[in-house]
């Protein structure tokens, strides 16, 4: 029954490709390396992101954290 069903499976799958084609990858056009500037503001208080910190915990399961300089002032 089931090498029956995959036989079937691949002819249906042969079929298909000739009208559709194969896989597409990616976002259809060329990707191009992310330009960040060294001053860019940042999206919560707009102050540049050189200013901030990032902590990082030692295991994987904690998420990364960026502190904003507002948050350390005030």
């Amino acid at each position: 029954m089931a090498r029956g069903f995959w036989n079937w499976y691949e002819k249906f799958n042969r079929v298909v490709r000739t009208f559709t084609g194969p896989a597409q990858l990616g976002a259809g056009h060329p990707e191009s390396p992310e330009q960040r500037r060294a001053d860019a503001p940042c999206p919560l208080c707009g102050r540049p992101m050189t200013a901030h910190s990032v902590l990082r915990s030692a295991d994987q399961r904690t998420a990364s954290r960026l502190v904003c300089p507002v948050e350390q002032t005030g």
